[in-house]
């Protein structure tokens, strides 16, 4: 009767390890962009504090899920005219759209990285996008905890979004490049 409980412990504690939810750790997250300025540079740009979490399921990859949310009012170029102007109604709106919010719809594991389909919602939009999330590492830091990180780049256009502000013809690029690095930590 003991060996059965003891399986039985073993065999639950396996069954609820297969699934691991991780708290987006907004010191290690980032979410830079870059656009291009008139064909004489790209501007970058960074939203910091990006909040979430993702829930890995090791045994069905299929039922994982990512989310992200990025706060617009973290928004910095290192220029604060051109961010106050950002985070104004001619491209954010940041008083009607507070937030960058990035839900998936469906994942699927291949190889080292995650497929995924999700809801990209940015000045009131929500759109479809498809991307591959490349995992970098899962394991122990230092102190104890377990993390899991990745990144991906995605190519959006600012027009899908209703962001078409051109104060002058081919001011600011329409095609936007975001850089997403994740870093989570076990719950």
């Amino acid at each position: 009767m003991r060996m059965l409980l003891v399986a039985l412990s073993f065999f639950s504690a396996g069954a609820f390890a297969q699934v691991s939810t991780y708290k987006v750790d907004p010191s290690h997250t980032a979410l830079v962009f870059r656009v291009n300025h008139m064909g004489f540079s790209m501007v970058y740009g960074m939203f910091s504090g990006v909040d979430g979490k993702f829930v890995i399921d090791e045994k069905s990859p299929d039922k994982s899920t990512f989310e992200l949310t990025a706060k617009v009012e973290n928004l910095t170029t290192l220029d604060k005219k051109r961010d106050d102007h950002l985070k104004g109604p001619d491209f954010f709106n940041m008083k009607q759209y507070p937030t960058i919010t990035m839900k998936s719809k469906k994942v699927k594991k291949s190889g080292e990285a995650y497929d995924i389909t999700a809801d990209l919602t940015m000045h009131g939009v929500t759109k479809p996008i498809t991307f591959s999330f490349k995992q970098m590492k899962v394991g122990k830091d230092p102190w104890g905890n377990t993390r899991f990180g990745g990144e991906t780049v995605l190519n959006l256009r600012r027009a899908d979004y209703n962001m078409t502000y051109m104060n002058k013809p081919g001011e600011v690029g329409d095609d936007v490049e975001i850089m997403v690095s994740v870093e989570g930590v076990k719950q």
